[in-house]
């Protein structure tokens, strides 16, 4: 009996051990790291927000329901940049190219948390991206208008 336990329990084991990759991307939920400029995706209402740091650059873009661009003409954003030490600091974003978008600001790529605000036919979408940390202080400034609903981020 002992040996039909054990080998049950070994089964069991291995099976876990096949499907926990399938379980870490349902965890995500909605985060992808396989944007079409290989950044980071949030789905944030029915528009995607793609980030990408490349050359120690900070980099987005705005993708449709299909994770096509959208051309940058009449969008406008802002960043509001969160460091390790506490201190914050809000940037225009400037567009680039046909469908990117840039923070011109000096060590943007040191960031922990940015917040990341698009007016896109009057409507505004926003959302935040972390890394290397999970959100523990934001500035109050920041903060002032702030909901979660459910697991992704929108700003009013």
């Amino acid at each position: 009996m002992n040996e039909i336990v054990k080998r049950n329990s070994q089964i069991i084991i291995a099976i876990l051990i096949a499907i926990m990759p399938i379980m870490n991307l349902f965890a995500q939920n909605g985060n992808n790291s396989n944007g079409p400029h290989n950044g980071t995706i949030k789905k944030v209402k029915s528009f995607h927000i793609e980030t990408l740091i490349k050359d120690s650059k900070v980099y987005f873009f705005i993708l449709d329901e299909k994770l096509k661009p959208l051309s940058n003409t009449e969008i406008t954003g802002t960043a509001s940049l969160i460091f390790a030490d506490g201190k914050s600091k809000k940037v225009e974003l400037t567009s680039i190219d046909a469908e990117a978008f840039i923070v011109n600001e000096i060590n943007a790529n040191m960031y922990t948390d940015i917040q990341v605000t698009f007016k896109i036919r009057g409507k505004s979408i926003s959302t935040i991206f972390s890394k290397d940390r999970k959100l523990e202080r934001i500035p109050k400034e920041i903060t002032k208008h702030y909901h979660e609903q459910s697991t992704e981020h929108s700003y009013k």
